[in-house]
């Protein structure tokens, strides 16, 4: 069975472009921008990718350009979209050598004229290199085995940028692991080492002078839970002279006649 990588930020491309290729067999893969395809490129192992010239960060033409100065994937073929209102460089398309261009949204006849050629080509191209054979150049265009020499690529900045991207998302997981593990025990040593504060070593609440204030108050209060009677005293001196006896007037040192 032969598998797509279909490469869109439009969820609708990929539900169509998907359903389109699924029902003529096909294995298909979707990923919503050129990172996430370089990243899948290795498990996908696609015959075709058919990726979208107008994505945001890195576009159709930097995937095409990267598969075809790879040696690893260089029986994929490349297919590149656009949607009718945009704009398709032709020349660049030509100059990372797309496979072929097709415009969106997608008809079914259209996509799979583009992509069914491609997807015997790849599989032609995987036997031969398995068994080792020439095949039959009239059958499918020849496509010989590594070279033995090194392969020498032009110096490019993408190309390198995409590289070290791919290098670092498959070792993220790893990474992301370890300095978990590693944040983990230092917390779990912190809290060994802390020490346990006891109650009684608990330093005392400190005393506001409100509270200083209070704490006769709240002491007299339980001491004597009910106030003292008070009692009025009015001194009453007695004269000889008076009816009852008594003068309700106070005793005066300067009046003699009134007596104790």
């Amino acid at each position: 069975m032969s598998r797509v990588l279909l490469v869109d930020d439009s969820p609708h491309a990929q539900r169509m472009g998907e359903r389109i290729l699924a029902e003529e067999g096909y294995e298909v893969v979707t990923v919503s921008n050129a990172e996430a395809a370089l990243i899948r490129l290795q498990d996908v192992d696609p015959d075709v990718i058919v990726a979208d010239t107008v994505m945001p960060g890195r576009t159709g033409y930097d995937i095409c350009q990267y598969i075809k100065m790879s040696p690893q994937h260089r029986y994929v073929g490349v297919i590149l979209t656009a949607g009718v209102l945009e704009s398709v460089d032709e020349a660049q398309a030509q100059r990372v050598e797309a496979d072929a261009l097709l415009r969106k949204p997608f008809e079914a006849s259209a996509l799979l004229a583009a992509v069914r050629p491609l997807a015997e080509r790849a599989q032609e191209a995987r036997r031969q290199y398995r068994e080792g054979g020439s095949g039959d150049p009239r059958a499918t265009p020849q496509v010989e085995k590594a070279p033995v020499v090194p392969f020498v690529a032009v110096v490019d900045a993408e190309q390198v940028r995409a590289a070290v991207t791919v290098a670092l998302d498959a070792s993220m997981a790893l990474m992301v692991e370890e300095i978990t593990r590693h944040v983990l025990v230092a917390l779990e040593s912190q809290e060994t080492n802390r020490p346990a504060v006891a109650a009684s070593d608990a330093p005392p609440a400190e005393e506001t002078p409100m509270d200083a204030e209070a704490a006769p108050a709240e002491a007299e209060t339980e001491q004597s839970p009910w106030p003292e009677p008070a009692h009025r005293v009015t001194t009453l001196r007695r004269r000889p002279g008076s009816i009852l006896g008594l003068d309700d007037f106070p005793a005066d040192e300067e009046n003699p006649e009134v007596q104790e």
